[in-house]
């Protein structure tokens, strides 16, 4: 599964850096999640409901943040079950 997008903000970029590294907002950026929790530097549990066509799953996982560079970008990547 990928999730895709973009948004321009109009704030400053500091602002936005330091929301996206609140694992509150993540949550509330990655559609479906109801748990983030913590499990180590960038690092998180995580548990999230997607569809597939018609099909709806619960998946369980770990998020990991990666290539990070600050103030600019990040990655996320998912490995669940």
């Amino acid at each position: 599964m990928e999730i895709q997008g973009e948004q321009n903000l109009t704030v400053p970029r500091g602002d936005v850096w330091r929301a996206l590294n609140d694992p509150a907002v993540l949550q509330r950026c990655l559609p479906g999640c109801d748990t983030f929790e913590s499990d180590g530097d960038n690092r998180y549990r995580v548990a999230m409901q997607a569809a597939v066509g018609p099909v709806r799953a619960r998946f369980a996982g770990k998020l990991q943040l990666s290539d990070i560079a600050p103030p600019s970008s990040y990655s996320l990547s998912f490995e669940g079950s």
